[in-house]
């Protein structure tokens, strides 16, 4: 089954003359193992489908089947259809996004054939006196539990307030850039006064992103661009014990 869904979507992109892009996610969860995972993407016309694969499960079947198609309704409105089918358990599950520039509203939905609709988002965004805000929540409807974050921007530097009906922890984070290059990001829980301090450095090609969490851990994102492809690689490091460090690669390929 495997050989023969790699052939007809190679067939396929072969008859659409189109380009072809490979993702490779590779984790290392301290030594307990190597786990590969592969996710392949097939772009043919308007559409991008594809596969996802988990080497380490040694499944002659591929774990999910997808399908993703952009969609230009008007000149200032777009819509996204994302659908993946679940090989082991039979489920496909579809996430819808609408946006409108003119408008300034964004919309989206979750759903799957179990569930049915399972999450609705809504964000407006809006320009005034140099500042611009960004107002955005989400309703999960299985957990009943709804998040909010509020988003203010003006020139280098913008702050950003979440909160969520679940834990009911309400979070501050700011981003101030530096210069072209350099720019910090900390952020503050108002509810337990847990601090995090953040700082990324970008350079022609590529970029580092840290994050500190003082006594719990870090985290690091290295991104490496080229000219066939992006190299992502991501460390989180616990600050007490370092044997639990997990890493991530991920490669993307571009022809």
């Amino acid at each position: 089954m495997f050989r023969l869904l790699i052939a007809f979507v190679i067939m396929a992109v072969a008859l659409a003359g189109k380009s072809v892009s490979v993702s490779t996610d590779t984790t290392v969860n301290g030594v307990d193992g190597l786990n590969l995972k592969w996710e392949v993407p097939f772009k043919v016309d308007d559409y991008v489908v594809g596969f996802k694969y988990s080497l380490s499960e040694l499944k002659r079947a591929p774990q999910s089947l997808f399908a993703r198609r952009d969609i230009e309704l008007t000149s200032d409105s777009k819509a996204n259809i994302d659908a993946e089918f679940n090989v082991a358990d039979k489920t496909l599950e579809v996430a819808a996004n609408w946006v409108s520039d003119k408008a300034g509203i964004a919309m989206s939905a979750l759903a799957d054939s179990k569930e049915m609709l399972k999450n609705v988002g809504a964000k407006t965004s809006s320009d005034f006196n140099g500042f611009n805000l960004d107002i955005a929540g989400d309703y999960n409807l299985l957990k009943k539990i709804t998040d909010v974050r509020t988003k203010l921007k003006k020139d280098d530097t913008s702050a950003e307030v979440t909160y969520n009906t679940d834990d009911r922890d309400v979070v501050l984070s700011v981003n101030h850039e530096l210069d072209s290059k350099n720019s910090v990001h900390p952020s503050i829980s108002l509810t337990s006064g847990d601090v995090t301090y953040g700082y990324t450095r970008k350079w022609e090609g590529g970029s580092l992103s840290s994050n500190y969490h003082p006594g719990d851990k870090a985290e690091l994102k290295w991104t490496d661009e080229g000219i066939s492809g992006t190299w992502t690689t991501k460390a989180e490091v616990p600050l007490e014990n370092t044997k639990n460090t997990k890493v991530s690669f991920s490669r993307d390929w571009k022809y």
